[in-house]
């Protein structure tokens, strides 16, 4: 039986319907394939998975810094503390019962207190991330906090505790002492010199004494860096944490 020629033409353009179908539905599901697996790829490349609420704060900064989490600044850099390795630092006490001055140079500190009068002492020590503990004659005691421009803390002197917070400065302010031979004993003074060039001085006439007693120190001349003491130029030394000297 013979198949008029216009089946023939349409069985053959159904079939070739049908092909063309088939091919663009497959080219469909490999488009959709491959859009998924992208987007799977990229979700874990970049860590979408997850909120970004949920991501640590501390990453986050290292993110955007490039800096890993171990690299962050200590809690005293960020929170702007700096620790200068030399400075002076002197000032009065609560209540205006006397003042102290504390010198820092690297790895050493020196630290004085008097109140012009019969109370005074001196104290040497190690300073530690910002830290001072410092110990004295008689029991006496010194600890502080310090930083860029200013230092607290607490000395304690013939049992009475006194409480400061003083300030940074440099030459002529600052702390002063003085050992010197006067008529066979020997003197030792101490000056403080306050940021508005008040000064405050205690000496020991007899520091060898078995029990040396304390007084007001005589008027220290800055300019010279001298003072009179019955009839006898004693001269006194800068103890200053940025050079270092009387160290």
């Amino acid at each position: 039986m013979k198949i008029p020629t216009p089946v023939i033409t349409l069985i053959v353009g159904l079939a070739l319907a049908v092909s063309l179908l088939v091919s663009s539905m497959s080219a469909v599901s490999a488009k959709k394939a491959a859009l998924a697996e992208a987007s799977a790829n990229t979700g874990a490349n970049t860590g979408t998975a997850a909120p970004a609420s949920a991501q640590p704060t501390t990453a986050g900064a290292s993110a955007a810094t490039g800096q890993s989490p171990s690299a962050a600044p200590s809690p005293s850099s960020s929170a702007g503390f700096v620790i200068p390795p030399q400075a002076n630092y002197v000032g009065e006490v609560q209540g205006d019962l006397g003042s102290v001055a504390i010198v820092v140079h690297n790895t050493f500190a020196v630290a004085y207190f008097c109140n012009g009068k019969t109370q005074e002492a001196w104290f040497k020590g190690t300073p530690q991330d910002g830290k001072l503990s410092m110990t004295g004659k008689g029991n006496a005691t010194l600890t502080a906090n310090y930083a860029l421009g200013h230092a607290r803390g607490t000395v304690t002197v013939d049992g009475i505790a006194h409480v400061f917070s003083i300030i940074a400065v440099h030459r002529p302010s600052g702390l002063y002492q003085s050992i010197a031979d006067v008529r066979g004993a020997t003197v030792k003074a101490g000056w403080i010199v306050l940021a508005n060039g008040t000064q405050v001085g205690s000496m020991m006439p007899d520091a060898n004494a078995a029990n040396p007693s304390s007084q007001t120190a005589p008027k220290l001349d800055i300019s010279s860096r001298t003072a009179q003491y019955e009839g006898t130029t004693i001269v006194a030394t800068p103890i200053d944490g940025e050079t270092g000297s009387g160290f």
